[in-house]
This record gives structure tokens, C-alpha cells and sequence, in this order.
């Protein structure tokens, strides 16, 4: 009968009693010298094997009890699900059964329209141990959107508590900083939720909601409790974002080269401004910009103010080399609001560290906002990390991909994933 050496076609770590014993009448055939070279081959044979042992005894504690090693888990495990839009089934049936609800809460700008995705089983035996995320999806309504719902769910099977908020001015594709304490609403909110903890809960803007994102967490009454920001696809500052849909074209590494941006982020400029513009001229600008819309000719344009004038041909990108001019023509006034909406003016008040994830083919932002807003984080010595990516189309993962694209991204969600687990570990 084969022993189990000739089963499996494996060679066991310590060799067994039968090959010892063979060994031994061998030795004492060959003498003393065999004998004490073999002792020292079998000596560190097994000390080799102990120490094997030891190593993936110490690898999987340090997984398994450390904070790092927890989030390193997890990261594996939620890191695959994200980059997908439906939910690979092996991860899901290891994770924890979810819970969606929604639910409203009041702020000084209107009511809070938010949907939770909450684990349904216990916490951990830990006061305040679940980790939270308030997430701002951008303008419009995107609570329906598979990649967002994915986004939730996965994370809210990890453990962590994600609550996906959205605003009237949001869902009307269009931006307020009064809306800042619509976050704030939303934070408090959360960390008041049924085993989540307030310093282990972080704020998570996508596109256009990265700008409330940076507004609620410079807010006092939240900023020192909020553990992290991460912000995708976003924009720096307002008014040179205006320049670059206005010239068609960024400025990359010293060099200019043609951008032409969709029409959603259009669509939130010109909502942004059209409150500030004569009421029967606003509306009018917004027919003309939109899909299919008949441009204004000069005869039209000759009717209109001055701030109409100029607006419409940075978001029409029919001068492109005006756009410095038209800028300059622009009212003190809507200079002050362009300010009032930049990212740039609230960074120094933030106490969390910032994560910024941004493609480099984004045709919604351009990708040098992100560029821009590390370097100036940078000059401020701010801690941050900045991912640029290729695999995504704004902010969703774009169809068709091979694996050998997706690596390369895959690392660097890695990192910044592993990093916002972590308060929950």
C-alpha cells in the first residue's frame, strides 16, 4: 500500500519515524561523518518548518486583531465589488446582511433627503465601534443609480453605516453653499445612529458634492469630529473651472491641450448663475446652452446684459479666446458667488485629512481641478493623497474593460480604500 508520502506527491516539513529509521541504518553503514552531516540537514529542516509556521501564525494575527491588517481585509473583499456594478455573489454571502432605509432630516436651506444602507446585525461589542460615511452623489438625483446603490450596499456589508444625501437644490441640478449645513444635518445625523461612532465617521463627495463636502467639514460645529474626506471627481475652484469649459482646453504639465466637457456640468453653471442674471434672461440662456438648443445670434445676444453676454459664451464655448475678457466682464457680484462655491476658500479651516480621486479623461471636471486642489494642500502641508485614474468616466467605472487595465487602477483605489477603513477597524 503507498504511504502518504506517495498519495499526495508531497514531501512532509518533518520527516516521519520510517524515513529516520532508514536513515539511521544507512549512517551506521556509512560512519560517524554521514551521520552527524545528516543530523544537520534534518536540524534545520525543522527549524525551517517552525519557522514557517511562526510567519503564517504572525501574518494572520496581524490580518485578523491589528487595525491595518483588518482593513486589509476588507479592502480585498470590497475592492472587487466596487469596480463592479452588481455585487460578485462569493463576497456578498461573507458579508453582513444589509438594511436600506430612508428618511429626512430639516436644515436651513430645506429638508435632507437621505437614504441610509445600514448592517442589520449587532455591532461589534465596541461603544461606538461602526464606522460611518455621510455620501453627497453630486447634482441630480442619483439615489437610483446602480454604481451608487452598489457603492452603498458593498460598503454597508463591510460593517460600516452609508448615508447617501441629496438636497431640493441638488435634484434641481443645482449648487448652494447654503446647503453646507445640509451636511452637517446629515453628519450629526448619522453619528447619532444606532452604534456608529462620531470620530469614526467620514464625508464623501462625488462630482459637484465635493464642494458642499469641504464646506461641511470646515463647519465648527463638525470639523473636529469628522475623520476623513474623500472627494471624486471634483472641482477646486469655480472660477477656473469656468475658464476651462470656457476655452475648451486645460493646461496639463505646462502644455495646453482640447477638453470638450458634457453637458451636466454645464447645466450647473448655468443654474448657479442664472439667479444672478435679469429673470426673464436667465431662462432664456438655459434653453439656448441645453441639448438640441438653438444658439443665440448676435441680434439676441445684443438684447441681453452684459453678464448674460459674457456667461453665455464661456459655457457656449463659442470664444474661446476671450475667455480671460469675459471672465473680467463678469459682475463683482457673481465674482463673489464663483468665490463662495470654491473648494479653495474653506481648505485651511479643515482638520481631516483628504483623499482626491479623479480620472484623467474626465469630460465632466477636468482632472487638473484635483491636480490643483493637492498641490495648493500640499503648499499648506494638509495631509492628503491624490489618485489620478483611468478606468472611469467622471465618477462610474467605464464598461468593457480588461483585467490588465483595471490593475493598474486597482492599486491605487487600494490604497486610498485601505485608508478610509481604517476608523473602522
Amino acid at each position: 500500500m503507498q504511504n502518504e508520502e506517495q498519495k499526495t506527491g508531497e514531501t512532509p516539513l518533518i520527516a516521519p519515524e520510517s524515513e529516520l529509521s532508514g536513515a539511521r541504518e544507512q549512517l551506521q553503514t556509512n560512519g560517524g561523518g554521514g551521520q552527524a552531516k545528516f543530523k544537520r540537514k534534518l536540524k534545520l529542516r525543522n527549524i525551517l518548518a517552525r519557522a514557517l509556521l511562526v510567519l503564517l501564525f504572525t501574518f494572520g494575527f496581524f490580518l485578523s486583531v491589528f487595525p491595518w491588517g483588518k482593513a486589509t481585509i476588507r479592502t480585498l473583499f470590497l475592492l472587487p465589488e466596487i469596480l463592479t456594478v452588481s455585487q460578485p455573489g462569493l463576497l456578498t454571502l461573507a458579508e453582513e446582511p444589509i438594511r436600506h432605509t430612508q428618511t429626512t432630516v430639516p436644515s436651513l436651506n430645506g429638508t435632507v433627503y437621505l437614504d441610509v444602507y445600514a448592517p442589520t446585525n449587532p455591532p461589534a461589542p465596541i461603544p461606538d465601534g461602526r464606522e460611518g460615511l455621510v455620501v453627497i452623489p453630486g447634482a441630480g438625483d442619483e439615489r437610483a443609480e446602480p454604481q451608487l446603490i452598489n457603492f452603498s450596499q458593498a460598503l454597508a456589508r463591510a460593517g460600516l453605516v452609508v448615508m447617501d444625501m441629496t438636497t431640493p437644490t441638488l435634484l434641481n441640478w443645482d449648487l448652494s453653499a447654503q446647503d453646507s449645513d445640509a451636511v452637517v444635518q446629515a453628519f450629526k445625523a448619522l453619528a447619532r445612529w444606532p452604534g456608529v461612532g462620531a470620530n469614526r465617521t467620514g464625508i464623501v463627495g462625488f462630482s459637484a458634492g465635493d464642494a458642499l463636502a469641504c464646506f461641511g467639514a470646515a463647519d465648527p460645529r463638525i470639523r473636529d469630529q469628522v475623520a476623513f474626506i474623500v472627494l471624486f471627481g471634483g472641482y477646486f475652484n469655480a472660477t477656473t473651472l469656468l475658464h476651462d469649459v470656457g476655452r475648451r482646453a486645460l493646461t496639463v504639465d505646462g502644455r495646453v491641450q482640447a477638453w470638450q466637457p458634457q453637458y451636466p456640468p454645464i447645466q450647473v453653471l448655468a443654474n448657479v448663475i442664472a439667479h444672478m442674471l435679469p429673470p426673464s434672461e436667465g431662462p432664456r440662456m438655459l434653453k439656448a446652452l441645453a441639448p438640441g438648443g438653438k444658439p443665440l445670434a448676435p441680434d439676441d445676444l445684443a438684447q441681453l446684459s452684459p453678464d448674460t453676454v459674457a456667461f453665455y459664451h464661456l459655457l457656449a464655448g463659442d470664444e474661446p479666446e476671450q475667455v480671460d475678457a469675459n471672465i473680467a466682464t463678469l459682475s463683482p457680484a457673481i465674482h463673489s458667488l464663483l468665490d463662495e462655491l470654491s473648494p479653495s476658500r474653506v481648505i485651511d479651516k479643515i482638520r481631516a485629512p483628504i483623499y482626491l480621486l479623479h480620472d484623467r479623461s474626465d469630460q465632466y471636471v477636468p482632472f487638473t481641478e484635483s491636480q490643483d486642489f493637492a498641490a495648493a494642500l500640499t503648499s499648506i502641508h494638509h495631509p492628503h493623497d491624490f489618485a489620478g485614474l483611468g478606468i472611469f468616466q467622471h465618477t462610474e467605472v467605464k464598461a468593457g474593460l480588461n483585467f490588465g487595465q483595471l490593475v493598474g487602477d486597482a492599486i491605487s483605489l487600494f490604497r486610498i480604500l485601505n485608508a478610509v477603513l481604517l476608523p473602522s477597524t
